[in-house]
């Protein structure tokens, strides 16, 4: 401790004995034997750096030694690093946080310890070294650093600051705070942001972002492509609604607030001859589409929403192909004037279930299809000559080739006399051509016979 430390700590040692009443500089110079202008000297250091109040009592001042705050204790608990350097650049003060991280020659008193004698690796960088010199000198330095440890491959924020202990000497103070985890979160979402941009860009999907106001604010590649566009400004220029056929489609994915699928038809020929949008593709095209709204990190409404789409204009196409086709094909099924069966294998082709039929194939048989649809052939018609039927269906389904049955009745020795024509369906299923005979049979042979004279078969010889 230097002349002036001893004096400082002299005058607070003595306030503190007095600190009820106080004490004026006569009485500090007086109970210290030192001369007044000088006493006068240190107790206005010792004001200024708040260590001692002072009152006036007309041309007295009364000086008091303020409460002393455990600064030793809240020095070491703080979460930062830190030491201090005298202007000699030898240990001053360092808290727990530093000895225990850098391990500092543990049970050892390193104050009054040059404190680059302590061979600490982080500050054995020149450019640290040459920093904290230009402190020393008063030049030019820098404030802030990033430094990593490499034992434990720590980054730091190093702080450095010129400061004034309470006599008056100039130090240096050192701070180090541990911003590894920060770093490693800051590069873990720029590397995924540049994944998220990577796919972005990539996807085959298309991608489009928007306001809920309908205001388009990004499309990926895949998306411009799908809607026949060269760059992002020939969409930007529309709103997000105007992408549907349907009026309110998006307003309504909005509204409802949630992740939704759905699908759109957008008019490429109307939005470029009433958007201006110099659109590749015609007609209309249709969209397979995954809406989601962007609920921002703070929470409330969403404000963004974004689109991922794949053009599904074939398939849909095909679907609409295939129900006209169906259609027409149901129409013809049904109001054909001859009746048509469609069976289905059961039993491993043991037997034959009714899976459809039309109007006149009802009519023929005197039986509602509800009653028939899934019920096998010999469970509602057991007087067939089953054998028979068996054997020509068979046939007809292992070779594929069409065969005609012999008029038969599907009741013994009633109802009406029909003649079939079997082929198999690309579907493995057996159909049945029913035309009725009855009227040209009866009238060409005699038909149909007394029951006493039926040898027992419901078919025709």
């Amino acid at each position: 401790m230097n002349e002036y430390e001893e004096k400082f700590a002299q005058i607070i040692d003595l306030l503190e004995h007095h600190a009820t009443t106080g004490m004026t500089v006569t009485a500090v110079a007086r109970e210290l034997a030192l001369p007044r202008n000088s006493v006068s000297k240190y107790l206005e250091l010792l004001y200024a750096s708040g260590d001692v109040s002072m009152e006036r009592f007309g041309q007295k001042k009364l000086y008091r030694p303020l409460p002393r705050i455990p600064f030793q204790k809240i020095f070491d608990r703080l979460p930062n690093a830190l030491v201090i350097l005298d202007a000699d650049l030898r240990v001053w003060m360092m808290n727990e946080n530093f000895v225990t991280r850098f391990r500092v020659h543990p049970g050892r008193n390193v104050i009054g310890t040059p404190f680059f004698d302590l061979g600490l690796p982080l500050f054995a960088e020149p450019a640290v070294r040459r920093n904290i010199e230009r402190i020393r000198h008063s030049q030019t330095y820098v404030a802030a650093m990033q430094l990593i440890e490499e034992r434990t491959d720590t980054i730091y924020l190093v702080d450095f600051a010129p400061i004034v202990a309470q006599i008056g000497t100039p130090g240096i103070m050192v701070s180090l705070r541990d911003i590894t985890a920060g770093r490693r979160i800051e590069t873990a979402l720029k590397d995924s942001e540049k994944k998220i941009a990577t796919l972005f860009a990539t996807v085959p999907s298309g991608i489009v972002l928007f306001s809920t106001d309908g205001v388009i604010l990004n499309a990926n590649p895949a998306a411009l492509d799908l809607f026949g566009l060269q760059n992002f400004e020939d969409l930007s220029t529309v709103s997000a609604f105007d992408l549907s056929c349907a009026p309110g489609k998006l307003e309504a994915l909005i509204r409802n607030g949630r992740a939704d699928e759905t699908e759109l038809a957008c008019d490429f020929t109307r939005m470029r001859e009433e958007r201006g949008i110099s659109s590749t593709k015609s007609g209309l095209g249709c969209f397979n589409v995954v809406f989601t709204p962007i609920y921002p990190d703070g929470g409330g409404a969403p404000t963004e929403c974004a689109i991922l789409f794949k053009d599904i204009t074939q398939d849909w196409r095909d679907r609409r192909e295939l129900t006209f086709r169906e259609s027409r094909y149901r129409s013809i099924f049904e109001d054909s004037y001859n009746g048509l069966i469609i069976y289905e294998p059961i039993d491993g082709g043991a037997g034959y279930a009714f899976k459809d039929l039309n109007r006149t194939a009802e009519e023929i048989l005197g039986v509602p299809k509800p009653d028939l649809v899934g019920r096998s052939l010999v469970e509602i018609f057991p007087d067939l000559n089953f054998n028979a039927l068996m054997e020509s269906a068979g046939r007809t389904m292992a070779t594929g080739k069409p065969e005609f049955l012999p008029p038969l009745q599907y009741r013994r020795g009633q109802g009406k006399w029909i003649w079939h024509y079997l082929f198999k369906l690309p579907s493995d299923e057996l159909a049945s051509l029913m035309i009725e005979i009855s009227d040209e049979l009866g009238g060409e042979l005699g038909w149909p016979p007394a029951a006493d004279d039926d040898p027992g078969l419901d078919q025709a010889s």
